[in-house]
């Protein structure tokens, strides 16, 4: 079953907020006023829920408006999640193993069986991997809370589970003693990626093989001693890398901490004691860390402008008693389809939900949600997660488990072939709504049967549940889930099997009136290069829906293009053909519409690098000079000097434009640049401002092997054309690389298709 906003209002609230066709290609509306829904004067487009577990259900909102703190218009994708701590739901903590590692959530989701996951605690992203707040995992301290100089805003708050299944959001406090011959003295971490000014740190066999020297990095005085079977066994000044043997740990001591230690000897007895200490000495099974809290006693915090930049984010919120719980998530950077929130905004969204209390987690490329749809035996990533990259690998995250259900079926999860998340495009629309369709169009239907706890159930294999609509002279479905529309209206649509059963409302639009694909124009750069269309269409009242794949019928010279259906609802474009532009012809229901396959490439010069006065220096937390040299790739070139030795976090030195923005003719699929490295390990990435103003980082790669090289930076699909060349830049983050040197630039060109 799938609860949504009562119908009536969201064709309403539809009907003023999209003002035309909702396809990609259809411009921003103007604001509108509340109808379904508004947080800050933005209104709710879209609501789906569904459910997750006994408990648990997790409701997909779409809005549109203003953001709160720049004004500025936009789309806004939200993931709530509910949760009834005390309805047999178990919350765990995720990690890969390690505690200075990273995996992507999804991975140790589906390895630990969590039925629900999202990321959780912000980490040492430029080196370790671990993360900055504090892990305890089933019970047992991993890793204790401490602020971090690295880490602004870091401090002691955390989330955490008792062992009876209550949330709450406190500080945590680690204490700890060393016991060494004759004395005892502070322990005042374990297992951290950072060591303040006189501490002692312990390191155990779950921080995993990264370097121990990293948390006192640039310090002059330090220690390490290795503590096996309870007596020192090594001392060394200079902490290392690698596995610490089982039932075996290190001590790490900097300055004050180091002098502590530097008394030791090969055979002395050393022993540790520590504990945390949660808020009414609650036993914490699980607890992970976060940055800022956001909702106290039931009332948004008001946060610094800083924190109210429009980004993806991640929260958690309880209710007074910590028997409820809300995990959210936010899209963000990508302003076709959500462009992010601020702290602020995010702080009213948990307090409406009904937190009590609610702490930011970490986000931007790291907001990720991972969650199991029902009769289904894994979890699936929800969201879509910012990083051009994909998914980013993460050290920690919340999760939610269940004991295996009966499998028998309970009832089916009924939902649409077609995807119900749009194609993203280069202008602002609303999700696809794949619970439309025309008259004398299809759609095809799945049901997925489920048990007591939402998972998998199974039904005899050579038996398919039986379909029936509720109002025939809307619709009628086939025995195999393939709904046909037949006049406008609303309507029900059941699968059942047995007493188990599920439904879908579907509605049936006015007749088709236009049909578009989701881009004019595809370009493929060679033979066998693919790209990816939808079809999509709308009545005459500007309602729209995707055309099924079986709907279309399409024209094009088989010859130069393999054109194929995706069992999403999308299609597949293959070149043949080695260059040309080629047309496919797409009709639906009596309406046709073209696109463009431009196959090939042509280059053009942006420039040769013979004058560098177009260009201005550029660098982060180092200093160099641009300047002219002779020993371009060919003739002149633009050489890039610098200096990475003044820090340890990222650093980075590049050129951009003079003018600020460097305007490129045509629609360049690719940027290709030759660089003339010296074989330091280096990214490299290069910003494309398009059409709407929107920033594209491109990162193709890291620039490893010395001497001339040509790079790559390929522009996605969904780019607004026309664009404009903001900067070109390199980054060194491994903080041990700490170097001068010299970079060479010769000849950026565009690269086009077609």
């Amino acid at each position: 079953m799938r609860w949504k906003v009562p119908s009536a209002l969201l064709s309403a609230a539809l009907a003023l907020v999209l003002t035309g066709p909702a396809y990609a290609g259809t411009p921003a509306p103007a604001a509108a006023p509340a109808v379904v829904g508004v947080l800050d004067g933005r209104t709710e487009t879209y609501r789906e829920t569904r459910p997750v577990a006994p408990g648990v259900e997790l409701s997909t909102v779409e809005l549109y408006g203003p953001d709160g703190a720049t004004g500025e218009p936009g789309w806004l994708q939200t993931y709530q999640m509910s949760v009834d701590l005390k309805a047999g739901v178990q919350i765990g903590r995720l990690f890969p193993g390690q505690v200075a590692a990273r995996r992507p959530l999804l991975d140790m989701a589906r390895e630990a069986g969590a039925i629900a996951a999202t990321n959780a605690d912000y980490f040492d992203i430029a080196a370790s991997g671990a993360p900055w707040g504090v892990a305890v995992q089933d019970g047992e301290l991993l890793q204790s809370p401490l602020p971090n100089t690295k880490a602004t805003q870091t401090n002691q708050t955390a989330v955490m589970f008792s062992e009876d299944q209550v949330g709450a959001i406190g500080e945590i406090v680690f204490e700890g003693t060393v016991k060494l011959p004759g004395r005892t003295v502070p322990l005042d971490a374990l297992n951290k990626a950072e060591l303040l000014k006189d501490q002692i740190g312990m390191f155990t066999p779950v921080w995993g093989t990264y370097c121990r020297c990293h948390p006192v990095r640039g310090v002059a005085r330090t220690i390490e001693v290795v503590v096996r079977d309870g007596v020192v066994a090594e001392v060394v000044d200079v902490p290392r890398e690698g596995a610490i043997a089982e039932g075996a740990f290190v001590l790490v001591g900097r300055e004050a901490g180091a002098d502590a230690l530097s008394s030791l000897r090969v055979g002395d007895p050393v022993s540790v004691d520590y504990a945390l200490r949660a808020p009414g000495d609650m036993k914490v099974k699980a607890a992970v860390s976060g940055r800022q809290l956001i909702v106290a006693d039931g009332k948004p915090l008001e946060l610094p402008p800083e924190n109210n930049t429009p980004e993806p984010r991640t929260a958690v919120g309880f209710s007074a008693d910590g028997t409820k719980m809300w995990l959210v998530a936010v899209d963000g950077r990508q302003p076709e389809f959500s462009r992010g929130i601020g702290l602020n905004e995010l702080a009213e969204m948990m307090v409406d939900l009904g937190a009590h209390s609610a702490l930011n987690l970490d986000g931007g490329g790291s907001t990720t949600l991972v969650v199991r749809e029902p009769g289904q035996k894994q979890a699936d990533l929800v969201n879509r997660p910012s990083d051009a990259a994909g998914t980013r690998p993460v050290p920690t995250g919340l999760a939610m488990f269940l004991p295996k259900g009966s499998g028998k079926a309970k009832g089916f999860w009924v939902s649409t072939a077609t995807e119900r998340d749009r194609f993203p495009g280069p202008e602002a629309a609303a999700s696809w709504r794949t619970e439309r369709v025309f008259p004398g169009l299809t759609r095809r239907l799945t049901a997925a049967a489920y048990d007591e706890t939402y998972g998998p159930a199974g039904v005899p294999r050579k038996i398919k549940p039986q379909w029936r609509v509720k109002n025939s002279r809307i619709g009628r479905v086939d025995r195999d889930g393939v709904f046909r529309a037949l006049s406008s209206g609303e309507t029900t649509v059941t699968a059942e099997h047995g007493k188990a059963a599920g439904d879908i409302d579907l509605t049936v639009l006015g007749r088709l009136a236009r049909l578009e694909t989701d881009t004019r124009r595809i370009n493929l750069l060679d033979k066998g290069a693919q790209g990816t269309f939808e079809v999509n269409g709308s009545d005459s009242a500007g309602y729209a829906a995707p055309i099924d794949p079986a709907d279309v019928h399409l024209t094009y010279d088989k010859a130069a293009l393999d054109v194929t259906a995706a069992g999403t609802g999308a299609f597949t474009v293959t070149a043949r053909a080695a260059e040309g532009e080629h047309v496919v012809t797409v009709s639906a229901g009596g309406v046709r519409t073209e696109l463009v396959v431009g196959v090939g490439t042509s280059q053009d010069v942006v420039d040769t690098f013979d004058d560098t006065s177009n260009w201005d220096f550029w660098s982060l937390r180092a200093t160099g000079t641009a300047s002219s040299t002779p020993d371009g790739h060919v003739g002149n070139g633009l050489k890039l000097d610098y200096d990475f030795t003044q820090s340890t976090a990222t650093r980075g030195v590049g050129i951009w434009p003079s003018a600020n923005l460097l305007p490129v003719a045509g629609r360049p699929t690719a940027f290709k640049l030759w660089v003339k490295s010296e074989g330091h390990d280096q990214r490299t990435r290069l910003e494309v401002v398009d059409r709407n103003g929107t920033l594209h980082t491109i990162e193709p790669a890291f620039i490893t092997e010395p001497g001339w090289q040509q790079i790559t930076y390929d522009l996605p699909d969904t780019m607004a054309y026309p664009v404009s060349l903001r900067r070109i830049f390199f980054n060194e983050i491994n903080p041990d690389a700490r170097y001068t040197g010299t970079l060479v630039l010769d000849e950026l060109t565009a690269v086009a298709a077609g």
